[in-house]
């Protein structure tokens, strides 16, 4: 005879299958991992122990189903080195097809910025290299979705106008810009 006790567990794990087989459904049309690349950092605050960063990350959906994005974890690397890393819970949806630009924000620490700045100083750097990785956690899936990108900052002067990415003209009227690469 079937106690009630196990007529509720055989119902619990049939709905908790349906539930797990329609998330799996409502998600299953994301077969290629977004292109995710820097955008832009801004320093916030700069303290003895912690420096704090706001990051613009440009997040592109190459898939046919918009990707809801609960929250976030990130670490960035410069040279190979860690420089930073944040976590993120406002919720977001990057369209089918589309594109977003959100706004996160990033800790370091003082070793980290100091190693960076010495690398820097030494001179003979031609590109910085930097690497964004981590992963999100979607409002309809139950694995987290990894991702990496791979980017490079151009410190050599352009041959056009004669400035490069750290030479600009806090005042001028032109406005300059890293060039990104993938």
């Amino acid at each position: 005879m079937i106690t009630f006790k196990q007529k509720i567990k055989k119902v619990s794990f049939a709905l908790l299958v349906v539930l797990m087989s329609v998330g799996c459904a409502a998600t299953s049309g994301i077969s290629e991992t977004p292109y995710i690349n820097l955008s832009n950092i801004n320093l916030l605050t700069m303290g003895v122990f912690e420096q704090r960063y706001r990051i613009m990350m440009r997040i592109q959906n190459p898939n046919d189903v918009s990707i809801p994005i609960k929250g976030m974890s990130y670490h960035v690397f410069i040279n190979g080195k860690e420089f930073a890393h944040g976590v993120n819970n406002k919720p977001v949806v990057i369209p089918e097809f589309g594109e977003k630009v959100i706004e996160i924000e990033a800790t370091s620490d003082l070793t980290s910025i100091l190693r960076q700045f010495q690398e820097l100083m030494s001179g003979g750097i031609e590109k910085v290299s930097y690497r964004l990785e981590g992963k999100a956690k979607l409002s309809n899936r139950i694995r987290r979705l990894s991702y990496k990108y791979k980017g490079e900052l151009n410190l050599q002067p352009d041959s056009k106008d004669g400035h490069g990415f750290f030479l600009s003209e806090p005042n001028s009227s032109k406005r300059y810009s890293p060039t990104i690469t993938n």
